[in-house]
């Protein structure tokens, strides 16, 4: 890295990327320290884990974790290394355990994490080993916001309240109108793409630019769509769309802010039925004492908690989509992805949930492939030496202010369609590279006035 200038790889006041910052592997090593090491990172919902014993696995950049709740109830996170040898001590996704044993050479681990037995304890180390001392490595902060929980390497690290800033108050929109809470459906999908984990996170945080195009083919089918307060689908509803970004790299698109959201929940709901008509009524009724703004957003479209965790939240009836894009080199990444519904939704919502999300974001669905193949063709076009000496063009709305009249509503708020929050995103990408150095200023422009 220390030929790199990062502000000169990411020039975000001119809207303009180097191709580089996505295939150079001394950057990618400098991200799994300078990111993946330090940042908040998203690794489970507590309903996965409702039951002492409970876990499941999960990576923080390369380093794969073990998520336990221990028979004290407590949630822990640990890297999945025996301290040992550095054996993977679970080579399961999930389960229920009091402990685990080391495949490689027996030593076992309790689930708080303590070395409970050694083999030949006495006659090999002579009762000399010091296992209070050898117990699994712990992530250092380990917290939960709403029922997800989120790690993070760094011992002085700021709070995840802090972390989130004003991404916590459409995370409650969320949170807070889920009936019984959110329950994530039992099981995942895991997939490889030959592609960096920037190109899907920045997907997520602000490219409503591709869906006509990438996703056309979608929109044309006769069948239930994600996004039901979508334009292609109701041309005769004006729906007025917005991107926001927040400080921290935070970004969602495709935002109503005047009720639209929940106007379409409700014109569906009617067709399904009382007892779905009482189900959104009670989800806006929740959203209201929460605040008024706050319910006249109603669901969250879709967006990327940076660094790498992404969420589609287009309806209250509708499945969560909640992804991770796991970085495995500068140009492989796992896609995670789980669907999750409202534990006390009708169970028409959650029987049409676990079918929209098979049906449209999953490895064999409608949308999912779409973005796969843009992921890898992107890679593989730009990873020549030609391909290398060029910018992507981030400067869609480089020139256009940032929208006012939402005084309720935080956040950078900007016209549909824009690149604000991809901009955003790398600035904030750059500046925790850079250690906070060269910080450049995207946002400082005036404000227009709210259209419709």
């Amino acid at each position: 890295m220390s030929d790199v200038n990062l502000q000169d790889l990411v020039r975000t006041d001119e809207g303009l990327i180097s191709r580089r910052i996505f295939f150079d592997p001394d950057i990618y090593r400098a991200e799994l320290e300078n990111i993946f090491a330090k940042c908040w990172l998203y690794l489970a919902h507590e309903s996965q884990l409702p039951n002492p014993g409970d876990y499941t696995t999960n990576y923080m950049g390369e380093d794969p974790v073990l998520i336990w709740r221990g028979m004290d109830g407590e949630i822990r996170a640990f890297l999945n290394s025996c301290r040992h040898r550095g054996m993977r001590v679970c080579r399961t996704d999930s389960g229920n355990a009091r402990q685990f044993a080391c495949p490689f050479h027996g030593w076992t681990y309790g689930n708080n994490g303590e070395l409970k037995t050694v083999p030949n304890f006495e006659d090999g180390y002579f009762g000399d080993l010091e296992k209070e001392n050898w117990g699994l490595h712990e992530v250092s902060r380990l917290t939960s916001y709403g029922g997800f929980i989120f790690g993070n390497w760094d011992a002085d690290a700021e709070s995840l309240d802090g972390y989130l800033g004003d991404l916590r108050w459409y995370l409650d929109i969320l949170i807070t109108r889920s009936l019984g809470g959110v329950e994530v459906i039992p099981g995942q999908q895991r997939y490889s793409v030959a592609g960096n984990w920037k190109i899907a996170a920045e997907n997520f945080v602000g490219d409503s630019y591709h869906l006509a195009h990438s996703h056309g083919s979608a929109y044309a089918l006769p069948i239930r769509q994600l996004n039901p307060a979508n334009p292609m689908v109701f041309r005769d509803r004006k729906l007025e769309y917005y991107d926001i970004a927040m400080e921290g790299g935070h970004g969602f698109t495709q935002f109503t802010l005047s009720g639209e959201r929940v106007e379409v929940d409700r014109m569906l709901a009617e067709e399904m039925g009382p007892e779905v008509v009482e189900y959104v009524e009670e989800c806006h009724a929740r959203l209201v004492k929460l605040s008024e703004a706050q319910a006249k957003v109603h669901a969250l479209p879709f967006g990327n908690v940076f660094p790498n965790f992404s969420i589609n939240d287009f309806s209250a009836l509708r499945p969560v989509g909640l992804y991770l894009w796991t970085p495995k080199g500068p140009g492989n990444l796992e896609v995670w992805q789980w669907a999750a519904t409202d534990r006390d939704a009708p169970q028409v919502i959650k029987d049409m949930a676990r079918i929209d999300f098979t049906r449209f974001q999953s490895t064999s669905g409608i949308v999912g492939p779409d973005d796969t193949e843009n992921f890898e063709q992107v890679t593989q076009s730009t990873a020549g030496v030609i391909g290398q000496r060029l910018d992507f063009n981030y400067q869609m709305t480089l020139e256009r202010e940032l929208v006012e009249g939402f005084d309720d509503v935080p956040g950078y708020i900007s016209t549909y369609v824009s690149e604000e929050n991809q901009r955003l995103f790398y600035q904030h990408w750059a500046n925790l590279m850079d250690g906070g150095r060269g910080a450049r200023q995207v946002y400082d422009k005036p404000r227009l006035a709210a259209q419709g």
